[in-house]
């Protein structure tokens, strides 16, 4: 999406590797980026004029590993987001690559034509933070049961514990703490292994960092909506779409900049972004459609072209409760901030 909407005639060169083969330090890397590159938990890299994005899929030890080197890479600029996941993209081919964490290089002509220089990991929590349940008693008495002499009570109680999923971590970790009994450590260790799935109460954000949420993006994008330099503003509509899961401003202010903009190309940009979203572009159809008779063949084109994509698709299954979910972790990410930003 980044080459294509670059703003002006650019040789597709690029490369992309699945797997986590080592890579080699780059000279104009930062110290310490060549630490996060390599962690093992790679399953996929592309560069597409000189531009590296590395993604990554793991558990939570995996997640925290890749946040204490992130944030021992010497850029005083790097950003450290959360967003709700999961995390998805795809190969050159379309081959779906699922992913936790992505870690954003800038470099060759993406650098020079974004002017963003600086690193950036997005960490996708896919898991809403466990529950208040009224289920105290019997967990607590099920953990006992963990190391009963019954093989058939070791085996209910595990599969009541498993039944509640991420809500019965909190009372696991503890059980942990207290130094169990070799049959019931090896049994929630076990139950602790089958809940893959990140929630914010998982990650250990190392002290000093600073986190970037939905509403810091949608702030700083927002704003470069109104810049003097048209790449600017178009570099932010390509980021806001990817917001429009959790905000219902981006879908108005991408339809605002189809007509408001001044530039071809952005206005350009403003059409492929509400046609390549994962949401509903619906209420950008009147615009879109007022911009056929434009003078401009390109932009009547780009228009149409946004048109027949928004006016055929096909909305996935489950997509509202996937929204549901998104936004509810989302409230947990902004309540993590807060008590971030507190210490």
């Amino acid at each position: 999406m980044a080459l294509i909407l670059m703003p002006g005639p650019v040789l597709a060169l690029g490369e992309e590797s699945f797997g986590n083969a080592p890579v080699l330090k780059q000279p104009d890397w930062a110290e310490g980026v060549i630490d996060v590159v390599n962690l093992k938990s790679r399953v996929y890299s592309r560069w597409v004029n000189g531009n590296e994005n590395f993604f990554y899929r793991g558990d939570a030890q995996a997640l925290n590993e890749a946040l204490r080197k992130f944030a021992a890479v010497k850029d005083e600029g790097r950003q450290r987001i959360l967003l709700p996941g999961p995390g998805k993209t795809h190969s050159f081919e379309r081959k779906p690559v699922a992913f936790d964490l992505q870690f954003h290089v800038p470099s060759g002509i993406y650098k020079a034509v974004s002017k963003r220089g600086h690193v950036v990991m997005t960490v996708y929590i896919n898991a809403r933070k466990p529950q208040e349940t009224p289920a105290r008693k019997s967990i607590e008495k099920w953990l006992v049961d963990l190391n009963n002499d019954s093989f058939e009570t070791r085996e209910k109680a595990s599969r009541e514990l498993e039944k509640l999923g991420n809500d019965a971590k909190p009372f696991l970790r503890a059980a942990l703490k207290i130094q169990p009994a070799p049959e019931a450590r090896r049994r929630i260790e076990g139950l602790l292994g089958k809940l893959r799935e990140v929630d914010v109460t998982d990650l250990e954000i190392p002290e000093g960092t600073k986190i970037l949420s939905v509403d810091d993006l949608l702030a700083i994008h927002l704003r470069a909506l109104k810049d003097t330099d048209s790449t600017a503003r178009g570099m932010a509509l390509q980021d806001l779409s990817g917001l429009a899961p959790y905000s219902d401003k981006v879908v108005s202010a991408l339809t605002e900049m189809l007509s408001k903009d001044q530039n071809e190309w952005v206005r350009r940009v403003a059409a492929g972004c509400l046609a390549n979203g994962e949401f509903k572009a619906k209420s950008a159809v009147p615009a879109l459609k007022a911009g056929l008779d434009d003078p401009d063949a390109n932009i009547s084109k780009a228009f149409q072209a946004a048109l027949d994509e928004i006016e055929n698709a096909k909305e996935p299954p489950g997509q509202e409760e996937e929204i549901k979910k998104r936004r509810s972790i989302l409230g947990d990410i902004n309540e993590l901030k807060k008590t971030d930003e507190k210490k």
